[in-house]
């Protein structure tokens, strides 16, 4: 996959200045003052509310997997404050929030209908200035319109939303099959939901935080278990005829948890990978022969930005459940980073609120 980067050292400044967070290296996010961007043609400039820290953020942060001098975040929300030339699709005040991916649209995968696997893909946060600042310059073709009845703030998280019903429509779910969630972070709890919606019969999430357990039920998990405490083979096999579940999505950056599926689900069945994992994960492959088992990986979600959206609007899935802390810019480091890397403080999805 080709990246195209484009890093604050590349952006013009209009004069007035903003805060931005920065990344610097595995370790090192810094909140400085930047130029506030010039919009140019085809572009807006978006006035960010609220932007969420993501798992990916996070793992960028131990590892230093970004393209340093980015403005991070890609989960965000807010409302226009001005727009370039060439674009009338969007007007000062429009509440907006921003897709995950911005595809070329004319390279082969994009023509054959496949956007994520852009050989020229650009990811605000990743690959391009993203939102963990008071304003951010996107193509106009980034932006999506926020429902009535649908937050600025609510609007933040559909982003995550995306990447979980893409990951649920990758697979294979049937109607009333039996299903394990492996996480219950952000993503995890989203997929559940999802898995639900769509109509699965039970659904079993595997995690270690106590907070996230409790919230996991509180969603109608029909059983979440602590894999430290309790054996999974065996609560799986006693909860569905010893058939194991037919689908397990692997919502964590584990590397044990490839290996540990692979034993885990059904003969049969599929494992649908979406959390990130940089370093190589183990996996018995005889098990995998043996028991005819599809492995899948699932990328952000682009096409389903206007599902999320429709799904949020219709109270379908209440995302503000998920927001444990609401922080300031000021504080993502300590009460961002280091809150959601220890054990036991409770965090499920770290809010950083951008306007006053």
């Amino acid at each position: 996959m080709g990246f195209g980067w484009r890093g604050v050292g590349e952006i013009k400044g209009q004069g007035k200045v903003m805060k931005a967070a920065i990344f610097r290296g595995a370790r090192r996010v810094e909140v400085v003052e930047v130029p506030v961007p010039e919009v140019g043609a085809d572009e807006v400039l978006v006035r960010v509310h609220y932007c969420g820290i993501c798992g990916s953020d996070l793992e960028a942060y131990h590892t230093g997997m970004y393209e340093p001098n980015i403005i991070i975040g890609h989960e965000f929300a807010g409302d226009v404050v001005a727009v370039g030339e060439g674009v009338d699709s969007w007007a000062v005040g429009d509440r907006v929030t921003v897709s995950n991916v911005i595809p070329c649209g004319h390279c082969p995968y994009c023509l054959r209908e496949q956007p994520t696997l852009c050989e020229s893909l650009l990811v605000p946060g990743i690959t391009l200035n993203g939102g963990m600042a008071e304003h951010a310059v996107l193509p106009a073709r980034a932006l999506l319109r926020l429902p009535d009845g649908v937050s600025i703030r609510q609007g933040a998280l559909v982003e995550p939303l995306a990447v979980a019903l893409h990951g649920v429509r990758r697979s294979a779910l049937r109607s009333g099959d039996r299903v394990l969630v492996m996480g219950a972070g952000t993503i995890g709890l989203l997929t559940a939901q999802c898995a639900l919606l769509a109509g699965a019969g039970e659904v079993y999430l595997s995690e270690i935080d106590p907070n996230r357990v409790a919230l996991a039920k509180q969603w109608n998990a029909s059983a979440v278990f602590d894999p430290q405490r309790q054996n999974l083979a065996v609560e799986l096999s006693s909860r569905t005829g010893g058939e194991g579940p037919a689908v397990v999505y692997i919502c964590t950056g584990a590397p044990p948890a490839l290996e540990d599926a692979v034993t885990l689900v059904g003969k049969g069945g599929q494992i649908v990978v979406l959390g990130l994992v940089v370093e190589p994960m183990a996996a018995d492959f005889l098990t995998l022969v043996l028991n005819e088992l599809d492995i899948r990986g699932s990328y952000l979600g682009y096409e389903e930005f206007p599902a999320a959206l429709k799904c949020v609007a219709q109270r379908r899935i209440d995302v503000e459940k998920l927001i444990s802390h609401e922080i300031g810019l000021a504080d993502i480091v300590v009460q961002g980073f280091e809150r959601l890397e220890r054990p036991g403080t409770g965090a499920v999805k770290v809010l950083v609120k951008l306007i006053s």
